[in-house]
C-alpha cells in the first residue's frame, strides 16, 4: 500500500473519529435512499400495472419491478464496497475494542 494512502498507525483524535463516523453514518444513509428508490419502483410498478387498460403502459410500468431489484441490488453491492474500503481506516483504538 501506498505510504500516502496506509492507514493511520496512531490513536486518532476526536475529530477525525467524528469525521469516520459521519462517513459510516452518510454511506448508511445511502444505503437506505437506494432502498426507498427501489420500493418506490416496485410498488408504483405493481400499483400501476394493474389498473391500466393499455398494454404499453402496463408493459412499462411492470418493467419498474426488475428495475427496483436491480437498483437495489446495486445499491447493496455499492455500500458493501464503501463499508470495506472504510473498515481499512479504522482507528487502532477501534480495533482492539473489537477484538
Amino acid at each position: 500500500m501506498n505510504e500516502l494512502n496506509a492507514p493511520n498507525k496512531l490513536p486518532w483524535t476526536l475529530t477525525e473519529q467524528l469525521a469516520a463516523d459521519r462517513t459510516r453514518l452518510a454511506n448508511e444513509r445511502t444505503l437506505l435512499a437506494y432502498g426507498r428508490a427501489a420500493l418506490g419502483l416496485i410498488v408504483s410498478g405493481t400499483g400501476f400495472g394493474q389498473y391500466l387498460d393499455s398494454t404499453l403502459l402496463r408493459i412499462l410500468f411492470l418493467t419498474f419491478i426488475p428495475m427496483g431489484l436491480i437498483l437495489l441490488g446495486v445499491g447493496i453491492v455499492r455500500f458493501r464496497q464503501r463499508n470495506r474500503q472504510l473498515r481499512q481506516y479504522r482507528s487502532p483504538l477501534n480495533q482492539e475494542q473489537s477484538l
